[in-house]
């Protein structure tokens, strides 16, 4: 028998883009649009790391959680389906983030802009240090 895996939630909305011009850019997905219920927002910095960021660890994209949980870095392997995002996560992250596993596969509802996902993702994972780019499969 096939096992069937249940997404942990459903995306039905994203956003990307610089919130404010020269400031992080962000690739925003949620349950909802209001932004109250399950989400993850991963961001980037326009200009290359800091110094001090190296120093401080935060030399990469950056994951924030809804439980506003934040870690910089902390996925192995991201990939991207017309109906499916599946994220690994390293084991630090799983408990900053306060996620229920180091796999989490999230659906995608009929209509959301697939390659707005698949764009957004790109440009914040490649950001920082190489050694923290999760593999990508999209």
């Amino acid at each position: 028998m096939t096992e069937i895996n249940l997404p942990y939630w459903v995306i039905r909305y994203v956003e990307s883009g610089e919130s404010v011009p020269g400031g992080p850019f962000t690739i925003f997905i949620a349950e909802d649009d209001n932004g109250d219920g399950r989400h993850l927002d991963l961001q980037c910095m326009p200009d290359e790391p800091s110094a001090q960021n190296v120093r401080l660890e935060m030399d990469s994209y950056c994951i924030v959680s809804e439980g506003e949980g934040v870690h910089y870095g902390g996925l192995k392997e991201v990939t991207l389906q017309p109906d499916r995002l599946v994220l690994r996560f390293l084991d630090d992250a799983v408990e900053e983030l306060e996620l229920p596993s180091d796999v989490v596969e999230l659906g995608i509802a009929p209509g959301v802009d697939v390659d707005e996902i698949r764009s957004g993702l790109r440009r914040v994972l490649s950001y920082g240090n190489p050694g923290k780019i999760p593999r990508m499969n999209f």
